[in-house]
């Protein structure tokens, strides 16, 4: 699972329910990868510390390496990102927190800051039960004009195939083209954007080794074709990308990556381009 060896996973030990950390239990059993319990507390004492390792037995117990760290570094996203780069974690597991896009524009909601500054996917987690066996959507930009999104596509589809791999999962690439007025344009090669589009999926797709029939290229937006295709085939994860945008383009309605993060309600694994090359720079190292 390009090199994950180490998952942060973020709790709250108040919670009952602990989607995150049986998501991440998942994860670390197929990757063989220790798992580092994170509960960011600013408060933290002897009965705090008592229910992160009851949380925690369970998976010692059956024999997954596990660390635990109940700390404070002035914010819950700074504490995390302080943990990750102390236990130079490859992973970040939590459970969603977002806010509605709307309801972004007034404010910074938690996890799209931990989006934008984190240096390792993050994995968002919305579902119960298990990814084995079903069915994951890998969301990409098709076009092969745009070199950005290429770096992107390359991330997104390197780190799929490996969890579809690892939880004997069947890949869908989805990839939205302009609508029908925008895609009659000719771009001077005698073809229009949906022929660009159609051509580059299908290069991914024999890339990865992806049947034909998984391979979805649809009028976009692609905030309104990605939803409907999970639905319809029962996706348990969207793999997609941003570009972590920062400053005022930061809080932009539109941003179609952000707006999808939003309105899906099922896991997320985002990533960004630049984590196309961290995994490859870590296995140069070794």
């Amino acid at each position: 699972m390009r090199g994950i060896k180490r998952v942060l996973v973020v709790v709250d030990s108040r919670k009952d329910q602990q989607l995150a950390l049986a998501r991440a239990a998942q994860i670390c059993r197929i990757a063989k990868a220790a798992m580092h319990i994170l509960a960011p507390n600013p408060k933290a004492c002897a009965e705090s510390m008592t229910r992160l390792e009851a949380m925690a037995k369970p998976l010692m117990e059956e024999g997954l390496e596990v660390y635990l760290h109940e700390t404070w570094s002035g914010s819950v996203i700074d504490t995390i990102i302080h943990i990750r780069q102390m236990e130079r974690c490859h992973l970040v597991v939590k459970d969603a927190k977002l806010m509605t896009t709307l309801q972004k524009a007034c404010g910074t909601a938690e996890d799209w800051s931990l989006l934008r500054r984190s240096r390792v996917p993050v994995l968002l987690v919305q579902t119960e039960g298990t990814w084995q066996n079903g069915a994951m959507v890998a969301s990409i930009n098709a076009d092969p004009r745009d070199y950005y999104h290429s770096i992107l596509n390359q991330a997104i589809l390197q780190y799929a195939n490996d969890f579809a791999n690892g939880f004997s999962a069947t890949l869908h690439l989805a990839s939205a083209h302009p609508t029908v007025m925008m895609a009659i344009q000719d771009h001077g090669d005698g073809k229009v954007d949906k022929d660009h589009h159609m051509r580059q999926s299908k290069e991914y797709a024999d890339e990865y080794g992806l049947e034909e029939k998984n391979l979805h290229v649809r009028p976009g937006p692609t905030e309104s074709m990605v939803p409907e295709l999970i639905e319809e085939i029962d996706a348990k994860l969207l793999i997609l990308g941003t570009h972590a945008r920062k400053g005022i383009s930061a809080i932009a309605i539109g941003n179609t990556a952000e707006q999808l993060i939003a309105d899906v309600k099922t896991d997320i694994l985002i990533l960004q381009p630049k984590h196309h090359m961290i995994p490859l720079e870590r296995e140069l190292d070794h």
